[in-house]
């Protein structure tokens, strides 16, 4: 039975273990970014206050990330090894959230946990459409508000056993995904 136990124990340390957020992100050169990224940037760079480029390891994921400030506005572009988009993100403020979406988001967090404090939030762009992933970007960066997918939000949460550093993944109308732990050291580099 003792075994059994800590067949159990193991098995859900695991589990949970593969369920956090243990990013580490290094700065690079274009010249290391994937190829075909590289020239998507070339349109859109006389407007960028500052464009930097990352490798970005996650357990056993690889992705490569650009970086860039337009107009007031952060954005970060994911790509995966290959160079295709994974996503586009943009840092906003909670004011900036649809009131019955926020509605939402907050419901979830009052349902859920004792307190909660907001860290950052971004708003997340997944290409479902027929646009090209460079013509998709440059859309994004033309029209940062036009219609996302998601939100992505890390908060400090408490409940009455824990307080933890999460990473939380809402539909554009507020409804819950997906959530992970964020460790401490992806905490710096999460917050951009």
């Amino acid at each position: 039975m003792k075994k059994f136990n800590i067949l159990i124990f193991l098995c859900f340390t695991s589990l949970c273990s593969s369920q956090s957020k243990n990013e580490k992100e290094e700065r690079i050169p274009i010249s290391e970014f994937p190829e075909i990224a590289q020239s998507y940037f070339n349109t859109i760079s006389h407007d960028v206050k500052y464009l930097k480029f990352y490798k970005e390891t996650d357990g056993d994921k690889l992705s490569f990330e650009a970086k860039f400030k337009i107009k007031k506005l952060y954005y970060s572009v994911e790509f995966d090894t290959l160079g295709k988009l994974e996503d586009i993100e943009i840092v906003i403020k909670k004011k900036y959230i649809p009131k019955n979406t926020l509605k939402e988001i907050l419901k979830y967090f009052d349902t859920n946990f004792r307190k909660s404090r907001f860290l950052k939030i971004q708003k997340q762009y997944v290409n479902y459409t027929k646009k090209s992933d460079k013509q998709f970007i440059q859309h994004i960066v033309d029209n940062p508000n036009d219609k996302h997918t998601h939100f992505e939000i890390i908060a400090e949460i408490k409940t009455k056993q824990k307080h933890e550093l999460r990473e939380f993944i809402f539909d554009k109308n507020g409804i819950f995904k997906t959530s992970r732990i964020v460790t401490s050291s992806s905490y710096e580099h999460a917050l951009y």
